[in-house]
């Protein structure tokens, strides 16, 4: 009787522990299941609120867009990664959203809200830093977008129109090659089988092809739309604007403020060690030359800008008015621009001191250069026949407001002894022109028979650059166009 008694104690003894074994492991179980939700909605939580921060950059960047270049108030942050640290968060309109988001589950709706903070800067283009933090519950995530206004010279090559006043139609032709972003308002005339090495497009439904397309590249009667836009082609493109008819006045503005302000015809040659050598007058309100240059060194100014205006500005000089116009040529090492109100004349290479790589050329170039110039007419930016070289080269950004990109002479063969094909013009940078310029004749066969062959490649700095007192870009509609240089998840205060 005692065996079987502490036979029963031993058997209800293995039978609580067998129990508490259960218990606890179900106790287990359940919690490592509670942790397991709890950590699953915690990663959701965190997905809802950077999603929701994201929003938040999504609204503030379409209403800095909708408002074109109007500057926004922007907050005053200690540190612009941390919007908290803000005196004044951005506030979207109450009329179209509070700040507050909404998440659908299924039939339940769930509240989120984000706090979007601004950081204004005109310098060099409007950009803005928009910081925006996203709340879902006790979770919050910060993100950082920064952008930057982008300037007309962002293109290869840019024109209102390919039809020019003084010629008509002008045509594209087979040896022209074209690298970077191109976008015309008007339509393409084709004319053989150049090539556009980048993103192409028109305003123009279709381009205009002389003899018809075909799919032999080497045809000197058909085109080959293949060969010639590898990258695509898109017709019936949003029309992109030259920045307003102010443009001038900008610079003019900028030459006053830390520049030169020259006045009548001028002629400006840059110098491989950072200086200029200028010819021409600084006239006052009064009509009275203050500073006569003649070939005079000086620095490029704190500005960076050179403007060259007709007398016909200043009202005592009405009488005696001469033309704005610049003459330029050189090696140019540091950063500047030349703006005139008429027109500007090339008479020689210009070239930078230190070229930065170039698109499809392996070998060469310094990443690390900062040469950058601007070439900025009223109207015309015209190489002189008579005096530059058969093979020229033309770096920087060329933009004629109410003109072309053209050659005064074009009819002529600048090198009669190689024949007309054997003068080339390589022009590194940005073309930027109201209406497409005649830089050469054409036969029949679409061979170059005088002027020059254009060579046109992309200075892939300009993406996110420009040359000093360039504006910021704004489409047909008057909304601006930003680049994004970036968007960023923020940690601990700190975003990228």
């Amino acid at each position: 009787m005692r065996r079987l008694d502490n036979n029963s104690g031993f058997a209800l003894t293995l039978g609580l522990i067998f129990l508490f074994l259960i218990v606890s492991f179900m106790a287990v179980y359940i919690l490592a299941v509670a942790n397991g939700i709890s950590e699953s909605n915690r990663i959701a939580n965190e997905k809802r609120a950077y999603y929701i921060a994201d929003a938040g950059l999504a609204d503030a960047y379409e209403r800095i867009v909708q408002a074109g270049t109007t500057n926004f108030a922007s907050s005053i942050c200690t540190n612009s990664n941390e919007p908290s640290t803000c005196t004044s968060a951005f506030i979207p309109s109450s009329t179209t959203d509070n700040g507050t988001y909404y998440l659908l589950s299924g039939s339940t709706t769930y509240k989120g809200s984000y706090t979007v903070s601004l950081v204004y800067s005109g310098s060099p283009r409007t950009n803005y830093v928009i910081t925006s933090q996203g709340t879902y519950g006790n979770i919050s995530e910060t993100v950082q977008l920064k952008t930057i206004g982008a300037a007309i010279s962002r293109y290869a090559y840019w024109s209102q129109t390919e039809i020019s006043p003084v010629y008509g139609q002008l045509w594209w032709i087979s040896g022209q090659l074209t690298t970077g972003p191109v976008q015309t308002n008007g339509t393409f005339n084709i004319f053989g089988n150049p090539v556009f090495d980048g993103a192409v497009s028109e305003v123009g439904s279709s381009p205009n092809y002389y003899y018809g397309t075909g799919t032999n590249p080497s045809s000197t009667t058909t085109s080959d739309p293949g060969y010639i836009f590898p990258d695509g082609l898109t017709n019936k493109a949003p029309a992109i604007s030259l920045p307003a008819s102010s443009t001038l006045a900008d610079f003019s503005s900028a030459a006053t403020n830390g520049g030169i302000t020259l006045t009548g015809a001028s002629t400006i040659i840059f110098n491989s060690n950072g200086t200029l050598t200028v010819t021409g007058k600084v006239i006052n309100s009064s009509c009275s030359t203050t500073s006569n240059y003649n070939k005079t060194t000086l620095s490029i100014p704190s500005s960076g800008v050179i403007y060259v205006q007709s007398t016909s500005k200043i009202s005592a000089c009405k009488s005696s008015a001469t033309d704005g116009n610049a003459t330029i040529q050189g090696t140019v090492n540091g950063q500047l621009t030349v703006a005139a109100d008429q027109n500007i004349y090339i008479s020689g290479n210009i070239v930078y001191q230190d070229e930065p790589p170039r698109p499809g050329i392996a070998t060469g170039g310094d990443p690390n250069s900062t040469n950058m110039i601007g070439m900025v007419a009223g109207e015309n930016v015209t190489v002189e026949e008579a005096v530059a070289p058969a093979q020229l080269e033309i770096d920087g950004v060329l933009m004629a407001i109410q003109g072309s990109f053209d050659v005064d002479n074009p009819q002529i063969n600048p090198d009669p002894v190689s024949g007309g094909d054997a003068a080339v013009m390589s022009q590194f940078g940005s073309m930027i022109n109201y209406a497409s310029g005649c830089t050469g004749y054409v036969n029949g066969a679409g061979q170059l028979t005088s002027g020059w062959n254009q060579v046109q490649s992309y200075d892939t700095r300009l993406a996110n650059l420009a040359p000093p007192g360039f504006p910021a870009l704004v489409n047909s509609a008057g909304q601006g166009v930003y680049v994004k240089e970036g968007i960023y998840q923020c940690f601990s205060g700190t975003c990228g």
